[in-house]
């Protein structure tokens, strides 16, 4: 049996580097997509793959996704999904690589997921990495959701703050982990 493929990430950084003269950084750049996913889209999970948007507004970060889904060999976005509660500035219908893709938000669709329609494919669920979501915790997340047998969006999420909130704590401390120690403070009464 084939060893299955190592899932795919895309980080970009959004920001070009400060100028020489130390003036401020001029606007920022249309932003690439963060996205990990299971290069065979397997769909052995809950979902598909994970995604962490730079922001919460759909009319900016849907075209990126598309985008980088349309760029995926026999992929062909035409519909999109998401949860209506965790977005700003939903669009009804985006035009993204020559050609329209619909956008329908609902409340009954599990929050932190998008659900892709593509052309001739099964639907291609995402976990949705909330914007603010520290760095190492959302790599987490990413890189769980496009392990093969990924869980359901919220315990993913759970799951990777957990993984990265001990993993602060151990650096912080600068102490492996142990079990907590058991301190005698003497004869009772004393």
């Amino acid at each position: 049996m084939p060893e299955p493929a190592a899932p795919q990430h895309f980080t970009i950084s959004t920001l070009p580097p400060p100028s020489a003269s130390g003036s401020a950084r001029p606007p920022p750049v249309p932003s690439l997509p963060r996205v990990s996913f299971d290069p065979e889209l397997t769909r052995r999970g809950a979902v598909d793959g994970g995604w962490w948007p730079h922001s919460r507004n759909a009319l900016a970060e849907l075209p990126g996704l598309i985008a980088m889904l349309d760029s995926r060999p026999g992929i062909r976005v035409l519909r999109l999904a998401v949860h209506r509660d965790e977005w700003d500035e939903i669009p009804r219908r985006l035009t993204a690589g020559g050609h329209v893709v619909r956008v329908d938000w609902f409340t009954t669709i599990p929050r932190h997921t998008v659900s892709v329609t593509a052309a001739g494919e099964e639907p291609i669920a995402l976990l949705v990495v909330p914007p603010d979501t520290a760095e190492g915790a959302a790599q987490t997340a990413m890189n769980m959701a496009a392990s093969r047998g990924a869980g359901q969006a919220a315990d993913i999420l759970t799951a990777s703050l957990s993984a990265a909130a001990t993993a602060h704590m151990a650096r912080c401390s600068g102490m492996p982990d142990l079990p907590p120690a058991v301190y005698d403070s003497g004869p009772a009464g004393a």
